[in-house]
């Protein structure tokens, strides 16, 4: 023992929190290296400051169809990572999950 105190684990930035959480969703709906190439063209870090504008990416990269399907599946994972209520019969837009999101963070 050193005697100095332990460390406490960083929690994560919203940044982060939200990186994660796409990583996961990303990951889930693609192999690992599919994912990996779609984060190399579509920046991750531009979702906190304009999920809109990261859902237009999307929506470029797969299609209006695929886009939204590909967008539903990070949706859903950022709510239930933040564990905010998920109820099926009321959908989420990416703008209003992340908007939750950082009030969260915010609030802490």
């Amino acid at each position: 023992m050193s005697g100095r105190p332990a460390e406490q684990p960083r929690e994560a930035t919203f940044e982060e929190f939200l990186s994660k959480a796409v990583d996961e969703a990303l990951e889930r709906a693609f192999d690992v290296s599919t994912a990996k190439a779609v984060r190399f063209y579509i920046d991750t870090s531009i979702l906190s400051k304009n999920p809109d504008a990261y859902a237009d990416s999307v929506r470029r990269m797969f299609g209006k169809d695929g886009g939204e399907v590909v967008l539903k599946s990070i949706t859903k994972n950022i709510c239930e990572r933040a564990k905010l209520p998920v109820d099926p019969t009321i959908l989420f837009s990416l703008r209003e999950c992340v908007e939750a999101v950082a009030k969260q963070y915010r609030s802490r």
